[in-house]
Parts: structure tokens; sequence; C-alpha cells
């Protein structure tokens, strides 16, 4: 009986099966290899580092709501900490010049409020950010006054950017057509980055008090912030 057939047959099929394996191993390794070029990419890959200063903290409250008494620092805390979060999983280093309602001055004796401000620019220095973000809330004598408003230092081109970048999503959020403003602060005019001080909104108005306590809002905010970050990083980074 001619067996030659058989053999052939059997032969064909066992080079189909390593074609098959071949093939499989080569698109195991393209996408092993396309996953380690992502991650090669990662903003974490490059150190970049946001600095998020919760302004105030221990004595020094900051301003209040007007119906609520709810502190200005404690928010700052909260708000702070979503945003240090919300980097942290975007793969970017947050620092946080204060992870607790303690002010940074140790005991609050006469001159703490500098000791304050000098310790927060020593963190700053030490963890050398690519770009700081301080976060507060506003109060003004007219309680209809209502919207987030970002800061920048005066002549600090890039940080006008950054804050031009930041108010733009701020606006979208709500609604204004707030310009970023200028002026004299201490943060920023000791800082050697693209600096901002964020005022989340004002704490004045009745309805805006209300709206800085809730977590729904809170996060649109904080995303707002990050977004007009992002935005920076992708025209001017």
């Amino acid at each position: 009986m001619n067996k030659k057939p058989f053999i052939f047959v059997t032969k064909y099929w066992r080079i189909i099966a390593l074609i098959l394996v071949l093939i499989l191993f080569f698109v195991v390794t393209a996408v092993f290899m396309i996953d380690a070029r992502k991650a090669d990419v990662t903003p974490r890959q490059t150190d970049c580092v946001v600095l998020i200063d919760a302004g105030h903290g221990g004595v020094d409250g900051g301003v209040t709501g007007i119906t609520s008494g709810v502190k200005e620092s404690d928010l700052n805390l909260l708000y702070s900490a979503e945003l240090a979060e919300k980097f942290e999983t975007a793969g970017f280093y947050a620092v946080m010049t204060r992870s607790d309602k303690s002010g940074l001055y140790g005991l609050a004796t006469r001159g703490f409020k500098m000791r304050d401000m000098l310790k927060r620019v020593e963190i700053m220095e030490e963890s050398n950010p690519q770009i700081v973000v301080s976060i507060h809330m506003n109060k003004f004598r007219s309680t209809a006054r209502k919207g987030a408003q970002v800061f920048y230092q005066k002549g600090d081109e890039e940080s006008k950017k950054l804050a031009d970048c930041i108010q733009a999503a701020l606006n979208a959020l709500t609604g204004k057509n707030y310009s970023a403003l200028s002026g004299d602060f201490f943060i920023c005019r000791n800082s050697e980055c693209p600096s901002v001080i964020v005022e989340c909104g004002f704490l004045s108005n009745k309805e805006e008090e209300m709206l800085l306590q809730q977590d729904e809002y809170r996060g649109e905010i904080v995303n707002s912030i990050f977004e007009g970050i992002m935005l920076y990083l992708y025209r001017y980074g």
C-alpha cells in the first residue's frame, strides 16, 4: 500500500501549525512592544511635577462662608487633594504644600503668617515643579459676585499663558467671561516656573457658597483646572 499521500498530508498540516504558531508569536510580540512604547511616553517618564498649594491652614482659616461659616482653608484642602489625585492618576508627580488642616508655621506666635509663606516657598524650591497652582476661595463686598477667577504675577508672560488657559476652562464651566488678572502675590513672585492662584468661587455669594461645599461641583471645578493646565502643556509645554 502506498503511504506517500498520508505522509504528505501530515507534513502539510505540520507546516500550517508551525506558521500559525509563528504568526501568534509575532502578534503577541507586537502588542507587547506597542504597550511598552505607550508606557515610555507617559508624563511620569518626563518627571513632570505639579505643585498644588492649599492656601491658609491652622489658625489662619482664610475667609468664611456668608451663611454656613465654612472655612476657606478646609475647602482649599479638599480641592487641592482632589486635584493632586487627578494629576497622579494621569501620571504626573503631584506635590502638596500641606496635606492636613494644620498650618506650616510651627507655633502660632508673632510672625506665623510669614513663616507659613516661607515654608511654602521652601517646599516649592525643594520639589522643583514645572507648574505651581495655589488653591483659594474668594470673598467680595458685593454678594452678587460669583464665579472662579485666576490670578498671575504681573509681568510674568508664561504664567499669564497658564492663567489664561485655566480661566478659559473655568469660564466654560461657570458661563462667565472673566479674564485672568495680574497682581503681586508672594507665592507667584517666588516661583521659578509658571504659577497661578485659582480662586474657585465666592463664599460671599450664598448660592456659590453652597455649591462650593458640594462634592459634585468640587469635582467639576477640579476637572476644569486640570483641563486648563493640560491645555497649557499642550500649547506651550
